[in-house]
C-alpha cells in the first residue's frame, strides 16, 4: 500500500566531495583518507537531480538539506561552486524539481577559505552557509586540530551568517577546558554549539570532570541570563513527559531514513559514518540488510532496562564500526549522558524560574521545558547506572 502520510521532517543528503584533508584532528573518525578520491561535477549533479526529483514527488513538505562534506570539502571547491550555481540557475528557470525549500551547507575546518572563496560565499550567502568547526580557545584548537585559531575565518562566518553556530567538539584532551572554551566564544558574541566527540572511549572519572564543566557553564548562564545557552543546555527532556511517546523512544537521528550520504563515486550509504572513508570497507551488503525504520531492532536488550534510554544518544555508524553491530552502544558514554541529565535538568529548573522572575512570564515552550526538566531531575538525581561503563 502506498504511504500517503505527510511528513514535515525534511531530508538531508551529504556529498562526500573528497577523502583528502589538510588537518589531522585528534578525534577524527575518518581513518582512511586518500586525496586521490574526489567526487566529479557530473556525479554530484546526477545525485542532486535524483534527490530533488525524489523529494519533490514525495509526501515530505519539510526542507531538503544538502551538505558538502569530506574530508575537507573546500579541497574540491569547484564542485561546490558549480553545483550551487547550477541549482540556482535551474530554480531561476523554474525547473519544477528545483522549486522546493532547500538549504546548502559546507562542513569545513575553514583553513582553506581564501579571499576568492570568501567573496563567492558572500555573494551566495542566502543559499549556502559554512558550518565551521572551532574547538575553543587557541590552545584548545591547537590541542585538537593542530592549527592556530588565528587562521580560521571566524569573524567572516559570524558577519556573513550571524545566526550560524560555530561547531565546538570536545575531546578527552579538551574536556577539562570545555566551559572555558564556551565562555570564551560567548564573550566574543559568537553563536556556538558544543558537544562531546563521538566515538571517544570515555574513561572512569571523565564524568566527574564533565559534571564540573557543566556546572561551571550552568552558573555562568544563570549569572548572564541574557546570553543564550548552547543547545546542550536548552534541549527539552520531553521524551520523559510526553504520554504519546511509546515505551521505546524514536530513533535519535535520521540515519538510513531521512538521511543519506553519497560516496565520491555516487554510492549511497545510511549516513557519512558508514562510508569507506570511515569504515575502510567498500562492500555494503551487510549495511543494506539493516532496517533503520525498525527502531526496536536497533536497541540491545540491556539498554531496554535503563531509564536513560529515552534521552540516550547513540551513533549507529560508530556502533557498526567499533562493535560490528548498529545496536551495540558504547557504554562508556552512559555516565556522560547521566551527568548531562543531572546537571542540565537542575540548571533548567533554576534558569526558567529566574527567567520568570526577570521577565515576569514564561512562554508555553518554556513551561513545557520546565515541566520536563523537573521530571528529569526527579528521575536521575540519585540514579545509578544498571550497566557499568
Amino acid at each position: 500500500m502506498e504511504n500517503t502520510q505527510i511528513s514535515t521532517q525534511g531530508r538531508l543528503f551529504a556529498l562526500m566531495l573528497t577523502y583528502g584533508c589538510n588537518l589531522n584532528c585528534v578525534y577524527c573518525f575518518e581513518k582512511y583518507k586518500d586525496p586521490t578520491k574526489i567526487m566529479s561535477i557530473e556525479t554530484a549533479r546526477n545525485i542532486i537531480i535524483k534527490e530533488f526529483n525524489h523529494f519533490n514527488h514525495s509526501n515530505n513538505i519539510g526542507k531538503l538539506k544538502i551538505d558538502f562534506f569530506g574530508g575537507e570539502p573546500l579541497l574540491n571547491f569547484d564542485v561546490i561552486k558549480n553545483t550551487t550555481e547550477w541549482i540556482l540557475a535551474e530554480r531561476k528557470n523554474q525547473n519544477p524539481d528545483f522549486c522546493i525549500k532547500f538549504e546548502l551547507s559546507v562542513t569545513t575546518n575553514g583553513t582553506l577559505l581564501d579571499s576568492a572563496k570568501r567573496e563567492w560565499f558572500k555573494l551566495h550567502k542566502e543559499y549556502i552557509s559554512l558550518i565551521l568547526s572551532v574547538d575553543g580557545k587557541p590552545d584548545m584548537q591547537i590541542q585538537n586540530r593542530g592549527c592556530k585559531s588565528e587562521k580560521l575565518p571566524i569573524d567572516f562566518v559570524h558577519e556573513t551568517w550571524p545566526d550560524q553556530m560555530l561547531k565546538m567538539t570536545v575531546s578527552r584532551e579538551t574536556l577539562p577546558y570545555f566551559a572555558e572554551g564556551a565562555i570564551f566564544f560567548h564573550s566574543k558574541k559568537y553563536a556556538i554549539s558544543g558537544s562531546l566527540a563521538v566515538g571517544v572511549r570515555w574513561q572512569k572519572g571523565d564524568e566527574l570532570i564533565y559534571k564540573k564543566q557543566l556546572q561551571t557553564l550552568a552558573e555562568y548562564y544563570l549569572s548572564h541570563i541574557n546570553i543564550k545557552p548552547i543547545p546542550l543546555f536548552t534541549k527539552i527532556f520531553a521524551e520523559l513527559t510526553d504520554s504519546r511517546i511509546r515505551e521505546l523512544p524514536h530513533k535519535n537521528c535520521g540515519t538510513g531514513t531521512t538521511m543519506v550520504a553519497y560516496d565520491t563515486d555516487g554510492t549511497p550509504y545510511p549516513c557519512h559514518m558508514f562510508v569507506p572513508l570511515v569504515t575502510g570497507r567498500s562492500n555494503n551488503e551487510d549495511i543494506n540488510k539493516i532496517d533503520f525504520n525498525n527502531y526496536e531492532s536497533l536497541i540491545e536488550e540491556d539498554c531496554k532496562m535503563c531509564k536513560l534510554l529515552k534521552i540516550c544518544r547513540t551513533c549507529y555508524g560508530f556502533n557498526y564500526n567499533q562493535r560490528k553491530n548498529v545496536k551495540h552502544r558504547d557504554k562508556s558514554t552512559c555516565k556522560m549522558i547521566l551527568a548531562e541529565a543531572q546537571i542540565i535538568s537542575a540548571f533548567q529548573i533554576e534558569y526558567y524560574l529566574k527567567k520568570k522572575q526577570v521577565y515576569g512570564i514564561l512562554s508555553n515552550e518554556d513551561l513545557t521545558s520546565l515541566k520536563a526538566a523537573i521530571k528529569c531531575y526527579e528521575m536521575f538525581e540519585d540514579y545509578k547506572l544498571p550497566i557499568l561503563s
